[in-house]
């Protein structure tokens, strides 16, 4: 598909507006303001954020991936996800009591402050590999269906996500974050509701891909609803943003607001996915949403839709890359330094990793360019830190424990990964196998202890 001038010139609009809000957040931009936003982040802030780096490129060829493949089980996704953020909140409010005092900045930061530093390095050497499989995927991804879609090459689609992202996050930090993620979001929820219309106005019937339910496959469905639960808890954007949150009271109407809104727009990509599903057999699953979008909107929607995949991209990869940036100044740097390092430190440092993060992530997609079996290794790996990070809220964990729990998850995923089973239901199994190892060695460590005692 030939790439249009006026779609041309929306891309264009659309990227220099990112990179202007990036460059305005500069303005009276204090180190704390680009470290974590100043943490003072509103309501409509934080909901935004949350959900715009949740639905990124990545996300959207992932799920419609999913849907084509297993049909409507995986919605299950969006509604494990809805509870995740519901039940997270509480453990949100305990951790914005200690984050405030303490100045944390990272998800490895409550590990440091809950045991130690071997422990709290293991968290953020998982985090890292996570996160930075996180970015290749989000790049390739969101690429390949701008690619797909505008008839640019998939070079010049990385290219131009790759630059822009890494001008208005050098510029701002977090705070240029949280308001294009504001401004990408509020995009994204137009255009999902500008193309629920044409839908309704169609005249496709979407009943069969509504209630059929012959592709669905219970073990899945349990699996994907686990996945969208565990995910909130090893994420470590959605701890930065309860760091970041102004009040006790933004955390608590955020998440619920943020549950229904990831509702609303799962189900808009689950219509494209199941159109897809149903309408164009035989296509890899990658291409699920592209095609399916193809399917459902005229042509004249198609620069719109640009705009949307191009904001998805952007409001996850901007996300990533931060995390990846700030963990690296803060969990690797500050840590393990001899001498105090300051705010200012931080951000400078920050802005290093920002630039590196972005051209090794935009030089590994260039030429590495298939990511399902990387979403199943990175989430397996990311799940083993939730038992020791939930059961630090609730319980005195001996660092050994924690250690013990994430060294088994990660090794239990590289097992299925060598023998060819790194299956989704087996991958989110590391979560049982890191529970299991943490509730083991804290009973050893812990009788140990006492008859030390």
């Amino acid at each position: 598909m030939k790439l249009s001038l006026f779609n041309l010139s929306m891309l264009i609009v659309y990227a220099l507006v990112c990179i202007i809000i990036g460059l305005i957040s500069t303005k009276g931009n204090r180190d704390d303001d680009y470290l974590i936003a100043g943490r003072k982040i509103g309501f409509l802030g934080f909901v935004f954020t949350v959900v715009a780096s949740y639905i990124g490129g990545a996300a959207i060829v992932a799920y419609s991936a999913y849907v084509y493949k297993f049909g409507i089980s995986a919605i299950a996704v969006f509604i494990g996800t809805a509870a995740g953020f519901l039940i997270f909140i509480p453990y949100a409010l305990k951790l914005r009591k200690y984050s405030t005092k303490k100045q944390f900045l990272t998800l490895s930061d409550w590990f440091y402050f809950k045991f130690d530093k071997k422990t709290g390095l293991v968290s953020a050497i998982i985090l890292l590999v996570v996160y930075f499989g996180m970015l290749l995927n989000q790049f390739i991804a969101g690429s390949s269906i701008l690619a797909n879609i505008s008839g640019l090459s998939y070079e010049t689609a990385l290219l131009i996500s790759a630059a822009v992202i890494t001008i208005y996050l050098f510029a701002g930090g977090f705070k240029s974050v949280v308001k294009t993620d504001v401004f990408q979001y509020v995009i994204m929820f137009i255009l999902f509701v500008l193309l629920a219309y044409v839908l309704i106005k169609g005249d496709h019937d979407f009943s069969r891909e509504a209630t059929d339910l012959s592709d669905m496959n219970f073990s899945m469905t349990i699996a994907f609803i686990f996945f969208g639960i565990l995910i909130i808890f090893q994420s470590a954007e959605y701890w930065q943003r309860v760091y970041a949150a102004k009040s006790n009271k933004v955390i608590k109407t955020g998440f619920i607001a943020s549950a229904i809104l990831v509702l609303v727009t799962g189900l808009a990509i689950t219509i494209v996915g199941l159109s897809a599903h149903y309408q164009v057999p035989g296509i890899a699953p990658r291409d699920a949403f592209a095609e399916g979008l193809k399917v459902l909107a005229p042509k004249k929607f198609i620069g719109a839709g640009l705009v949307l995949l191009f904001a998805a991209i952007m409001s996850s990869a901007d996300t990533i890359i931060f995390v990846l940036a700030s963990s690296m100044a803060k969990d690797y740097i500050a840590h393990f330094s001899k001498k105090e390092v300051t705010q200012h430190n931080l951000k400078i440092q920050t802005k290093i990793f920002i630039v590196l993060f972005s051209f090794v992530g935009f030089l590994l997609a260039f030429y590495f360019r298939s990511i399902i079996n990387v979403i199943v290794f990175i989430t397996g790996v990311g799940f083993t830190i939730v038992p020791a990070a939930v059961a630090s809220f609730h319980f005195k964990i001996e660092k050994q424990a924690a250690l013990a729990s994430f060294i088994s998850g990660v090794g239990y995923v590289l097992i299925l990964f060598v023998t060819g089973n790194l299956l989704p239901e087996l991958s989110v199994a590391s979560f049982l196998v890191a529970l299991i190892f943490l509730v083991l060695f804290q009973l050893i460590y812990r009788k140990r202890n006492i008859s030390i005692q």
